[in-house]
């Protein structure tokens, strides 16, 4: 039985259940508790096998029946108890959150067994009470509602229970319309039509906003650049993306920047029902090296952060609230830690495969309340690096557990334009939410990747997962490495030294895998019969396919033709620059597909300015 998280117990019976027998889904009347899971049921099994099964409230049978219940006396918790016998089967949860929780442990049994159901009895609960999956929206690509929506059904088929969109200026904030003219924001009224419906899917959809440090876009503008830490005529600058991701910290000191931080929070915290505002303030990396340099020298950077987000928190708290922040500045400050309040919870991010538990230990020993947060490790590629991810999660939940934080908000990132397809997130996010509800299950790759690809896309496409984790490991140049290229960009995305050091021969060797690849999932795709979202998960591995071994390609290339270091082309400049428009203009689609337009023309236009560049090489100009 392939189940994404792994069940506690299972205890098998004797004999098996007929879905065809069934002719009801009955549960007791009087609470819209009830009737949630069991519409979402009658959903599942309709879409599973088919089937359309009456829901009938108020009447629990013993015989033919899918019987739901709940007791009302823990209802903060996630615990259920599911029993498929021969005649009926009955569904408990310790509260209504864990009554959904069996019902999706049921639709799972659903995929594995369809019509006939093995007789047996689960009892299940989870190893940390949150469980979270944080989605950039703001780096460049703003899903459609729909998209947004498809992640809320997906993140509940594996049990997530919060969602936390990563915002800037990627929502419509009314007193401020030059901040987001152009990139196609999220509006109130979509945020308040998901956080319905990520209540239907017991998931707390938690306001996120960058409150501190990543204020590239609001800096920028004319009106409001003077409240920049640095003191530098932002609105004169040309849009850069490694800017963005680097500087634009407010000025700390500013009555009129927190008052401006202020009226963001306060516009954006009415639209959610959740008891947690996130305020970011992460990488304040300027923070003290401009308008603030005496007095961060006379005080400490630590001081001026701490005193900022305590204000910042004050904002949250006052509007009944509990505040969430990133935990990475001050963790270079741990003797300040005790200064911020008790009942703030700490995102602890490291997203390195060899991550330690170093940061975890720190925040226990100060007797705060912390989150661990892992990566799905996608940002800034055409493919993600499942191979990383899958160790950087199993080791920050395994610190987690040992010591005692509340639970896992496991990551996903776009940074540099947000090159990163949705689909490619899904590996690392159905892995954080398998380990955060049962931290020790799957310590084998190999098992979860088929189990994965099984529930996600049916029994003939169970190789996926390992073939997109291959994919991940012969994938050496990405995104922001070819836009450090095509820009003459200096610092950490910039890599030709290493382009220069690699081996011509494995660069061929992952042009020939990534092709290998490309022609199963193609194979794949064509016998695949399912609904369009799994074909569009299919379209986006294979266009990442061909990405990955178009840049192996290009490698080739730029060693032959930039570097004078090999005599033999991988392939020709022709067929180079005419896959990457085809590239191009596929990604276009793909993207559109998904997402609004946003700020595409962010990618679009170093990938047209590479293509270009390869002509020039290639002719000498």
């Amino acid at each position: 039985m392939k189940l994404i998280p792994e069940v506690k117990t299972v205890r098998q019976g004797e004999g098996a259940f007929c879905l065809y027998d069934i002719d009801a889904i009955t549960f007791p009347s009087g609470s819209h508790h009830f009737r949630r899971s069991a519409v979402f049921l009658q959903k599942n099994i309709r879409a599973a096998a088919g089937l359309d099964i009456p829901l009938v409230p108020g009447f629990c049978g013993t015989e033919k029946m899918i019987s739901l219940g709940y007791g009302d006396s823990d209802t903060g918790s996630e615990n259920y108890r599911l029993v498929i016998d021969r005649t009926a089967v009955r569904i408990d949860g310790r509260s209504a959150a864990g009554l959904f929780r069996g019902v999706t442990t049921f639709s799972q049994i659903l995929r594995n067994s369809l019509y006939t159901l093995p007789c047996m009895e689960i009892e299940d609960s989870p190893d940390f009470s949150f469980r979270g999956f944080y989605h950039d929206i703001t780096r460049g690509k703003v899903p459609t509602l729909d998209t947004l929506k498809g992640l809320v059904d997906r993140l509940s088929f594996y049990k997530i229970n919060q969602l936390q969109l990563y915002v800037e200026h990627s929502f419509a904030f009314r007193c401020l319309p030059e901040l987001w003219v152009d990139k196609d924001p999220l509006t109130a009224e979509e945020i308040l039509e998901l956080d319905e419906y990520c209540q239907e899917h017991y998931i707390d959809l938690v306001p996120s906003l960058s409150t501190f440090g990543h204020l590239y876009e609001l800096l920028r503008l004319k009106r409001f650049e003077h409240l920049n830490e640095l003191e530098i005529k932002a609105s004169e600058i040309p849009h850069n993306l490694w800017d963005r991701m680097a500087h634009y910290t407010i000025d700390p000191s500013s009555q009129e920047g927190f008052k401006l931080v202020k009226s963001m929070i306060e516009e954006y915290m009415p639209l959610f029902s959740s008891s947690y505002f996130n305020i970011c303030c992460d990488e304040t990396f300027d923070l003290g090296k401009g308008r603030n340099k005496i007095r961060a020298q006379e005080e400490g950077a630590g001081r001026l952060y701490v005193d900022f987000v305590k204000k910042i928190m004050g904002v949250v708290q006052s509007g009944g609230k509990t505040p969430m922040l990133w935990g990475d500045i001050v963790l270079n400050y741990p003797d300040l830690i005790d200064e911020i309040p008790s009942e703030a919870l700490f995102l602890n991010w490291d997203y390195s495969p060899d991550v330690t538990d170093k940061g975890v230990k720190t925040f226990a020993g100060a007797k705060v309340k912390q989150l661990v947060c892992p990566g799905v490790v996608g940002w800034s590629r055409f493919i993600h690096h499942i191979s990383g991810a899958s160790d950087n999660i199993r080791k920050m939940v395994t610190y987690g557990k040992t010591h005692n934080a509340l639970g896992v908000l496991n990551t996903d990132w776009g940074d540099c334009g947000h090159v990163n397809f949705f689909a490619n997130s899904l590996h690392g996010m159905a892995f954080g939410a398998a380990l955060s509800w049962s931290a020790e299950t799957f310590g084998d790759n190999e098992i979860f990747d088929r189990d994965f690809s099984f529930l996600e896309w049916g029994e003939n496409a169970q190789e996926i997962a390992s073939m997109l984790r291959r994919l991940g490991d012969i994938y050496p140049y990405h995104f922001a490495n070819l836009y450090a290229w095509v820009v003459q960009l200096e610092g950490l995305w910039n890599i030709e030294q290493k382009v220069m050091d690699m081996e011509a021969g494995e660069l061929q060797s992952n042009y020939r895998k990534s092709g290998d690849i490309l022609k199963r999932l193609k194979k794949i795709r064509c016998a695949i019969n399912k609904n369009s979202d799994v074909l569009i998960d299919l379209d986006e591995f294979i266009w990442s396919a061909e990405a990955v071994g178009w840049t192996n390609a290009l490698l080739c290339f730029k060693k032959k033709y930039e570097f004078g270091q090999n005599d033999s082309e991988l392939i020709s400049a022709e067929a180079l620059i005419s896959a990457g428009y085809r590239l191009l203009n596929q990604f276009q689609l793909l993207w559109r597909k998904r997402n609004k337009e946003s700020e595409l023309r962010n990618v679009v236009a170093p990938l047209s300015l590479a293509l270009e560049k390869i002509e020039g090489l290639k002719t000498g100009r």
